[in-house]
């Protein structure tokens, strides 16, 4: 689709866009102003050389950052143990931290255990420059018996400005290998992208921008989640206080635990759905009989 601007708005595919709702759209305050979706689109795509440069600007980030240098564990003892499985970018590798212990999916594990009086086991799929695309081609994603997937995706594709209709067939490629290559009874988590221009100061433009491609991709996890009776989405948790950085408001050991925490809670629930479905499904099995 092309676009291009004339007075009275924009003019392209036989659409046109009120040049007042692109430009308040930069005047706006801090969260971007509410957008048709083709406008959102043409914004998105107009803002590639500033996504670019973010990307520029993360990977260099990613190459100076704290990881974790322990080997992790990745089993907590205890009677039958609940198996998880994470698969995502920077927010499985540790971003930040100096343990495996302190990272989100440790803790999520530990929380899971603790409030099941269960064990945990986990693995991971994980680099920090890992797209949705990367796992939607990947042959097989792990034959491990698993009872959670939590998808944890979304901060590269925010800076590849990938489109909404290519971030969907992704994730629809990414559940159809996980239903075909796990367990029946597996429940998959899906987690919405951390608001990544609030960890570290972005210019007001680059800010606009990250954080629509954000809520754009975030809306369609969100809307596949809904349709799917063995999926969830949760949104990551509103940690700031008034207009704080992360680093002046947390460390990043805590803002692992505050993500953790909201992750167990829906993998909890996810395991509560499946046990229900199973006693459904016996009680079904045993009037048949």
């Amino acid at each position: 689709m092309t676009a291009r601007f004339m007075p009275g708005g924009w003019h392209g595919a036989g659409t046109e866009w009120s040049a007042e709702l692109v430009r308040g759209f930069f005047t706006a305050g801090d969260r971007p102003a509410t957008l048709s979706p083709g406008v959102a689109a043409v914004l998105i795509l107009l803002a590639r050389p500033v996504l670019r440069l973010h990307l520029a600007l993360y990977k260099l980030d990613v190459r100076r950052a704290q990881f974790p240098v322990d080997n992790p564990e990745r089993v907590i003892p205890g009677p039958d143990p609940v198996r998880l499985m994470f698969i995502g970018d920077v927010t499985v590798s540790g971003y930040g931290v100096l343990h495996q212990g302190m990272t989100t999916v440790a803790k999520t594990a530990r929380f899971v255990a603790e409030t099941c009086g269960r064990g945990c086991s986990w693995t991971t799929i994980s680099a920090n420059d890992l797209t949705a695309a990367r796992v939607a081609k990947m042959s097989t994603l792990d034959a491990t018996p698993v009872d959670v997937v939590l998808v944890m995706l979304g901060v590269p594709d925010v800076l590849l400005a990938t489109s909404t209709n290519a971030w969907k067939s992704n994730l629809e490629t990414i559940l159809e290998q996980l239903r075909n290559h796990t367990e029946p009874n597996r429940r998959v988590v899906f987690a919405g992208i951390p608001p990544m221009v609030d960890f570290r100061p972005v210019p007001p433009l680059g800010r606009k921008m990250l954080r629509l491609q954000i809520d754009r991709l975030n809306s369609v996890t969100h809307e596949l989640a809904s349709r799917a009776p063995d999926v969830s989405f949760v949104p990551f948790p509103d940690w700031r206080v008034g207009d704080m950085y992360v680093q002046d408001a947390f460390s990043w050991k805590s803002l692992h635990e505050m993500w953790a925490r909201v992750l167990a809670a829906t993998t909890l629930q996810a395991l509560t759905d499946t046990n229900s479905d199973r006693r459904e499904s016996g009680s079904e099995n045993l009037g048949a009989s």
